[in-house]
């Protein structure tokens, strides 16, 4: 199998140039035009974050709730912070850092990062709210459901088997930074261009692969909502073309910022494994993000529809009674996701 997508990808390298071409500074416009400019600084500020040791100032009033709710040291806060708040890839990175300097183990660090890699709020609200609804509230809300169901897969996914010590979660790092900021502030900088350099090349490979499906898209219906299962910016922006209804497009948008996509998923693996911090089950933690933001909007847009734009078109009866039936298929997912994580055991 790896020797046949491998020889798929260099063929349809060799039969499409143009197309690849076009792939390529599609997504490099989009990494120098959205991605960099909102995720380099959150690269920088995680780097420093760790490696100041101002991160310690974190572990106290994060202590009992990480400890209570996920089984967490007080020490994983930074990663748990800038995983909600930094946006993709921020939260692998900062968990990879915090690995790397020997704050966090290798059990702990896999089930942070199990659900502490989001999305931004300014992506949520710039690029989801108002590129696709015209309404930063809407974005707003869009990033509270998407915190809000982050964090209670988290309950689902990231808390231990096994009873852990109070004195483990509640210990403060013993460790502390030795180095000058000089040497701090190269390292992290170093750091930041690195990670900035493995998401410009994810991102790019994928809107190249989006370029060569495109016909393929084209034949199935809304095929074009497929694409952000590949590359999230690619697929939000094909998402607010389609005639769909807004309640449905809420609720695909909702779905897919919780999914990240292929290209994120994978730049967290480039991120991760060279660490050594393991990813079994992270696609299917994303998977469960989704469909808990999706189930949510969903059932938010049911009950209050007054919060969809006014100038929005609300579908027609016969779209409305696709509601339930989604809803149930979501809850299906959810039950099938959670049924193999208690035989296993295990994310």
């Amino acid at each position: 199998m790896k020797l046949f997508l491998s020889l798929a990808l260099f063929a349809a390298f060799l039969l499409f140039p143009a197309a690849c071409a076009d792939g390529v500074r599609n997504g490099l416009s989009l990494a120098a035009g959205q991605a960099l400019p909102a995720l380099f600084p959150f690269f920088l500020a995680s780097g420093l974050l760790v490696r100041s040791g101002l991160a310690q100032a974190l572990t106290r009033p994060a202590a009992r709730p990480l400890a209570w709710l996920y089984r967490l040291p007080s020490s994983a806060a930074p990663a748990v912070i800038l995983g909600l708040t930094g946006g993709y890839p921020v939260g692998t990175a900062t968990t990879v850092d915090l690995l790397r300097q020997g704050v966090l183990s290798r059990d702990t660090a896999a089930r942070v990062n199990a659900f502490c890699n989001c999305a931004s709020p300014g992506f949520c609200i710039g690029l989801a709210g108002l590129g696709i609804f015209g309404s930063a509230r809407t974005g707003a809300m869009l990033y509270g459901i998407h915190i809000l169901t982050a964090l209670l897969t988290g309950l689902l996914v990231a808390r231990p088997a096994q009873h852990t010590p109070k004195t483990e979660l509640t210990a403060p790092p013993d460790r502390a930074p030795t180095q000058s900021f000089p040497a701090i502030f190269c390292a992290a900088v170093q750091q930041a261009a690195a990670t900035a350099l493995t998401a410009t090349a994810f991102l790019t490979v994928f809107c190249v692969l989006l370029r060569l499906a495109q016909p393929v898209l084209s034949y199935l219906p809304y095929g074009h909502a497929l694409s952000g299962m590949l590359e999230l910016t690619s697929g939000l922006d094909a998402l607010r073309t389609l005639p769909l209804p807004s309640s449905v497009k809420l609720t695909l948008t909702s779905f897919l910022l919780g999914f990240g996509g292929l290209a994120v998923q994978f730049q967290a693996r480039a991120l991760a494994e060279p660490a050594g911090l393991s990813m079994h089950g992270f696609a299917a933690c994303k998977l469960l993000h989704g469909a808990m933001a999706a189930a949510l909007t969903a059932l938010v847009t049911r009950i209050s529809p007054a919060i969809l734009p006014a100038f929005a078109p609300m579908g027609s009866a016969a779209s409305q009674r696709h509601y339930p039936i989604s809803f149930l298929i979501l809850l299906l997912m959810l039950f099938t996701i959670w049924s193999g994580k208690k035989a296993k055991n295990k994310i």
